[in-house]
């Protein structure tokens, strides 16, 4: 799975649950204005209700000049919700508090005349009614708060509904096309999509993505098998082609034996493996001898079938798959004999001279006496590979230099 996927159905809740969030804000300060002015209305009316009760009751304590049953009746008011202080003002300049009275400049204040017990003349006072502001805050706050929780409960609700509908119609089919897609492959590209859904009357948008696989692999499935057979024949080509230019670039071509760039590549090779196992590895230095004359005698292509000859007669003494030879160059060969000991190896290099001296019959009726000289060398332990090379070739220099025909180790 992709490191940054999330999936189209969380995706689609998530955008839900936000959209949702913001109606719910939305109705949430539109119903909490119109919460205020009702809570203030009931408020401003519940004042004049009170006024309305007490304010008879206060004139006559007032004309009777009955201070303590004024004071008992706004201790009352004041201690109705809402009312955050009372004052009574009497033209006589006596004044009867309750509450608290900061809130008096800072807060609406509802005034009310105090009459006469009889109704006629002057007032007796004045009543003022202070309202607490925080008193509708909290009331609007308290039903906001009931609200909100109402439209996120509903909310919750909805949103449960809506993942659950888009787990099964739309997640779940999803999550199952883009396993099956996933999975896809040589092996299984005729396996049929398994879509679990209920059936339905219509289809949908993913009922035309699963016929859409269909359609893809049946097409696929068509298309490779016109295909294989092409596959195959260009297949083979290729790898004759790989075969020959893997042959070309480590082989000899005139001789059929490896070409020095296999021994620049192989034998650090071999020595690493002798390095690590512990075992003996054995190099045989060859040189066709008096070549250059047999040359000028005879002609390169009797010398080239001479070299052919040379080279077969080498291989005949190897083992298989484990001792290999290499054309170093014009009359020069390298054999090289890997787990072969000293002793071994000379015995080996007797038998690869042995072969190589014979009398070749040439077409006109001549004989080639052809021979070898030999130099062996022992590979020792941290040795590089061009100081083992010329160890042996300087082995092969004595050779010639003490009559030829013979080996030196």
């Amino acid at each position: 799975m992709p490191r940054n996927f999330r999936s189209l159905a969380v995706a689609l809740i998530r955008r839900l649950a936000l959209l949702a969030m913001g109606c719910t804000l939305l109705f949430s300060a539109v119903q909490g204005v119109w919460i205020y002015h009702s809570v203030q209305q009931q408020l401003l009316g519940n004042i004049q209700y009170v006024a309305g009760s007490n304010v008879p009751m206060l004139s006559v304590a007032l004309w009777d000049i009955e201070p303590e049953v004024v004071q008992r009746q706004l201790d009352v008011i004041a201690a109705r919700p809402g009312v955050g202080f009372v004052r009574v003002n009497v033209v006589t300049g006596q004044m009867f508090e309750s509450g608290d009275a900061s809130l008096l400049y800072h807060n609406r204040v509802s005034r009310f005349l105090i009459p006469t017990p009889a109704g006629g003349g002057k007032p007796l006072g004045e009543l003022l009614i202070v309202v607490k502001d925080g008193y509708i805050y909290q009331q609007v706050a308290l039903s906001l708060a009931g609200m909100l929780l109402g439209y996120l409960l509903l909310t919750v609700l909805i949103c449960a509904l809506v993942v659950y509908v888009l787990r099964r119609d739309l997640e779940q089919p999803m999550r199952t096309m883009a396993a099956f897609a996933g999975r896809l492959g040589p092996q299984t590209l005729t396996s049929p999509l398994q879509l679990q859904r209920a059936q339905r009357p219509t289809q949908d948008e993913i009922d035309l993505v699963a016929a859409g696989f269909v359609t893809l692999q049946n097409a696929l499935t068509e298309h490779i098998d016109s295909l294989d057979q092409q596959v195959e024949e260009r297949t083979q080509q290729l790898e004759g082609a790989l075969a020959e230019i893997r042959a070309l670039l480590t082989h000899d071509a005139l001789t059929g034996c490896y070409n020095r760039a296999f021994l620049s590549e192989r034998l650090p090779q071999e020595t690493a493996r002798a390095q690590r196992s512990g075992q003996p590895l054995a190099l045989v230095f060859c040189d066709i001898d008096h070549f250059k004359q047999i040359n000028d005698e005879y002609g390169h292509l009797i010398g080239d079938e001479v070299l052919r000859e040379a080279a077969s007669r080498l291989r005949s003494q190897l083992r298989g798959d484990i001792d290999w030879v290499v054309r170093f160059g014009g009359e020069e060969f390298v054999v090289v004999l890997p787990d072969t000991g000293s002793d071994n190896a000379r015995q080996v290099a007797e038998r690869l001279r042995d072969a190589v001296a014979t009398t070749l019959q040439l077409a006109d009726g001549r004989r080639l006496q052809i021979t070898a000289s030999l130099g062996l060398a022992i590979w020792q332990p941290g040795e590089c590979m061009d100081d083992w090379l010329k160890r042996a070739d300087a082995l092969l220099y004595r050779a010639k230099m003490h009559g030829r025909n013979r080996v030196e180790s």
